[in-house]
């Protein structure tokens, strides 16, 4: 995976700096589970750990892109910026109470990462990309996530409950998120995103396309039982 890789798809897929918005499903898990002293990992924008920093918690925010650092400094001045790797974290054992690691762990050595995380916090929110249902691919369909080169893999409910075996770590939550809904997704592709060609097969095709509960995403949050 190159950098520059790495800065394109932070742009196209919009979770580069100056692009993301606040998703709201994110931030209410903030809200509910963040707790005490944070660290933001793969931060990229910045803007959840402004969040954090706006609900009151003392919050650093680690990146190995310097751009991204340097962009977060200028935007975010009352606010702690580092470059790092999440495989290998600058921090001393139990540093922090939470660690958030939005869409990061398909992007590096998860179980490597995952190790560290629970080295310096007893309490990990993160998020990954679902993998892709096979109703989607009845209908030539897939998420947007997998043309993102710097993905290294995507997950399921069970290979994420893999992650965390009961015997180390209590699953708080743990399910999928950011649900879809298929038949937008098919007329979408249909209409090549015209506005009266989608108006027309919305009203054609809609009421007879499955439903299903589809995701896109997988959240969690994790305590650790054991000592590092």
């Amino acid at each position: 995976m190159s950098t520059n890789n790495y800065l394109v798809n932070g742009k196209r897929f919009g979770w580069g700096p100056g692009i993301v918005k606040i998703n709201p499903d994110k931030a209410n898990l903030l809200k509910k589970y963040a707790k005490g002293k944070c660290l933001d990992l793969g931060f990229g924008s910045g803007i959840y750990t402004k969040y954090l920093y706006d609900l009151g918690h003392e919050v650093t925010a680690l990146d190995n892109q310097t751009s991204f650092v340097e962009t977060a400094i200028k935007n975010y001045p009352d606010i702690t910026f580092m470059v790092g790797k999440a495989e290998k974290l600058p921090f001393a054992n139990n540093q922090y109470d939470t660690v958030v690691a939005f869409d990061i762990l398909e992007h590096i050595d998860d179980k490597k990462t995952l190790t560290e995380i629970f080295r310096v916090t007893k309490r990990l929110i993160f998020s990954v990309p679902l993998q892709n249902q096979e109703i989607l691919l009845r209908f030539g369909l897939s998420h947007a996530h997998y043309l993102d080169q710097t993905h290294l893999r995507t997950y399921t409910l069970q290979s994420a409950k893999e992650l965390f075996p009961k015997k180390k770590y209590k699953r708080v939550f743990l399910k999928g998120s950011l649900p879809l809904s298929i038949s937008g997704l098919l007329i979408d592709q249909l209409s090549n995103k015209i506005f009266l060609k989608k108006l027309l097969l919305k009203s054609i095709l809609k009421p007879f396309l499955p439903e299903p509960p589809l995701f896109s995403t997988i959240f969690g949050v994790i305590d650790r039982k054991t000592k590092p």
